[in-house]
């Protein structure tokens, strides 16, 4: 178990598999010919030369001939390890200076080609509900890894329990398949029960939920790269919301931080327990 172990922290350390395999029957055979390192840690006899002479450079082991015989030995772990952090040291300070000359060169390039990008064509402005309710289907359909919302009224599926049965039939399936969906809901100042019981089927469904008294909009994120937001129409007669799709990741990414930090501040959606208690009390 514990030489399991051992190679697993090695290779984790960026050991290949064949170098940690050799490193630890070297530690428990003191010296070994390559004949025997090909027996004891199983690497092809075509390969141990290659293998050691690269651990002898890495400072992992070291090679002594020993009555006409070439035997490996192992380097005391200290020794080995200190040497590997300061090549790892140096690597890092490399890759640090290499990755800001690559800024240098590429920032400029990055600001060129965002000064010719017109932002109008990644933006979808939809008015009608049945449209909304497709669109909605189609960014849950395409979700790879991960939905946060939002959640207010008035809702697209408002009166007509179709639509909302469509929309979690996919959600609750992307769930099934690896999905991670946060919903943050506003606590609602009417249906409080059906609000309170659709959060607790979701839930047992896979989904995370909480509650706060306000939420700024309805809005949602997927897979970092789309931000929905669903504004409510202030004219009478209108559609009940205008949906504007923006695949734009930094804009995501801001949404989504904006939505951590209502998260964090939120209640766990059985207080809304509490208030329907209040409210039948009151009647």
């Amino acid at each position: 178990m514990e030489h399991a172990k051992m190679l697993k922290k090695l290779m984790e350390l960026g050991i290949s598999e064949k170098e940690a395999r050799i490193y630890s029957a070297l530690l428990q055979k003191r010296e070994l010919t390559a004949i025997e390192i090909q027996k004891t840690a199983h690497v092809p006899r075509t390969k141990v030369y290659e293998i050691t002479h690269k651990m002898i450079l890495s400072n992992m082991c070291i090679e002594k001939q020993i009555g006409g015989r070439k035997k490996y030995q192992a380097v005391e772990p200290k020794k080995f390890l200190k040497s590997l952090m300061k090549k790892n040291e140096r690597e890092l300070i490399e890759k640090r200076k290499l990755a800001g000359e690559i800024e240098k060169i590429a920032s400029p390039e990055y600001a060129r080609g965002m000064q010719k990008t017109d932002i109008s064509k990644s933006v979808e402005i939809i008015r009608d509900q049945p449209s909304i309710h497709e669109r909605y289907l189609n960014l849950l359909r395409n979700t790879k890894k991960e939905l946060v919302g939002l959640v207010k009224p008035p809702y697209v599926h408002q009166y007509n329990e179709l639509r909302l049965g469509e929309q979690d039939e996919i959600m609750f399936r992307k769930i099934k398949k690896g999905v991670k969906v946060r919903m943050l809901y506003e606590i609602p100042v009417k249906k409080i029960k059906w609000t309170y019981s659709y959060i607790k089927k979701c839930v047992e469904r896979g989904e995370k939920a909480r509650v706060i008294a306000s939420v700024p909009a309805k809005i949602n994120i997927f897979d970092q790269r789309y931000i929905v937001v669903a504004l409510t129409n202030l004219k009478p007669g209108a559609s009940p919301l205008t949906m504007f799709v923006i695949e734009h990741p930094p804009l995501a990414r801001a949404g989504k931080i904006l939505f951590d930090y209502l998260w964090a501040q939120a209640q766990n959606y059985h207080s809304l327990k509490s208030l329907i208690r209040k409210r039948d009390t009151k009647h």
